[in-house]
């Protein structure tokens, strides 16, 4: 508002001059869109993937390019595969060698091999501190750990994940503090427009 009255000067009733015009639209080319101007964010979800990595990302490609393009993928379910049979397919993807094509935030961080790959991501020096929009494990794709709550495309979305464990920490566990982070965050009067949580 300071920016404007300074542009226009003060109100005598007659237009502003051709310059303060041009001022006026450089600055509202500058300015975000109003949130109901801007395009809807596309987001995929997926349930249990157990490790079928290659199989997930060939079915996101496809319907990407039929009926996308899509902002991101939400997998919401166990990530991992249940035996160590799966573990040289994650492998290639936490490991670089096999791309993620959509930014992918995925839960249910359990099951085979889930200790190893996550331990390593949390020693990231990226992803040390308080992170709620997802720790990076590797490029477009991200582990949602504990609870929390982040914007994507202008969608706020809230998650819990894993099983209660009053005593323990660890992998596919969530605690009394995850808890009650998320009920700090519920207080907040930002709206929630997705809850994401597993099991």
């Amino acid at each position: 508002l300071l920016q404007f009255s300074v542009l226009l000067g003060p109100s005598t009733g007659r237009a502003p001059p051709a310059s303060g015009e041009l001022h006026l639209r450089r600055l509202a080319e500058l300015l975000p869109p109003p949130r109901s101007a801007m395009a809807a964010p596309r987001i995929l979800l997926c349930g249990d993937v157990l490790g079928r990595l290659n199989q997930l990302f060939k079915r996101v490609q496809s319907v990407h390019a039929s009926s996308g393009p899509f902002d991101a993928l939400l997998c919401v379910g166990q990530f991992f595969p249940e035996s160590p049979e799966g573990l040289e397919e994650v492998s290639d993807y936490f490991e670089g060698r096999s791309p993620v094509p959509i930014p992918t935030y995925f839960t249910g961080d359990f099951g085979a091999g889930a200790a190893k790959f996550l331990s390593a991501a949390s020693r990231e020096h990226a992803n040390r501190g308080f992170k709620t929009d997802g720790l990076r494990v590797c490029e477009n794709l991200y582990w949602l750990r504990g609870s929390g709550k982040f914007c994507l495309k202008g969608l706020c979305i809230a998650y819990m994940s894993g099983r209660c464990q009053s005593e323990n920490q660890g992998f596919g566990l969530y605690s009394e503090d995850d808890v009650g982070a998320l009920r700090v965050l519920a207080e907040d009067k930002q709206i929630v427009d997705i809850f994401l949580s597993y099991p």
